[in-house]
């Protein structure tokens, strides 16, 4: 019996809170139904946003499952290495910080993308218009969870 991911369903503020001690996951891309819409969760006009307590951090994760391998020299318009693809961006909200969420190698799936410095991140998912590959559909989640902040005392 093998333990199935929580993925978080698109509500209509797209605001998650995001728990210590329990990964949440966002699917890469919306179900077909979801797809018609292009204000839906995760666009750039409604982003995800991504929530923990005050004094926590996010921390951010993606699991590949796409198998994109390499792409043409010719498709390099984000800020990926051209042997992958961007699957979207990750803001932080508080040092406004930019982070570009790209696609893994075939034997990694697996790999942490970015720990937020406040409790607050947008998560924009890149649409299929926008990376003109409407054929392949990207199978990949984001998992995230709430992180405590280190704190140092001085005595």
């Amino acid at each position: 019996m093998g333990l199935s991911p929580s993925v978080v369903e698109e509500d209509r503020t797209c605001q998650i809170s995001v728990p210590v001690g329990s990964r949440l996951h966002i699917a890469g891309k919306p179900r077909p139904e979801h797809s018609v819409n292009s204000a839906r969760c995760g666009s750039r006009s409604r982003p995800w946003l991504l929530e923990a307590q005050t004094g926590q951090q996010v921390n951010i994760s993606l699991l590949d499952f796409s198998g994109h391998g390499r792409r043409t020299q010719l498709d390099t318009r984000d800020d990926c290495s051209p042997a992958h693809v961007q699957y979207g961006y990750i803001v932080d909200k508080t040092n406004k910080n930019n982070v570009s969420i790209c696609s893994t190698d075939a034997q990694h799936r697996h790999k942490h993308l970015y720990q937020s410095t406040g409790n607050l991140v947008e998560i924009v998912v890149t649409d299929d218009e926008l990376t003109g590959d409407e054929s392949s559909p990207s199978n990949f989640l984001l998992a995230f969870e709430g992180k405590y902040t280190k704190t140092i005392h001085a005595y």
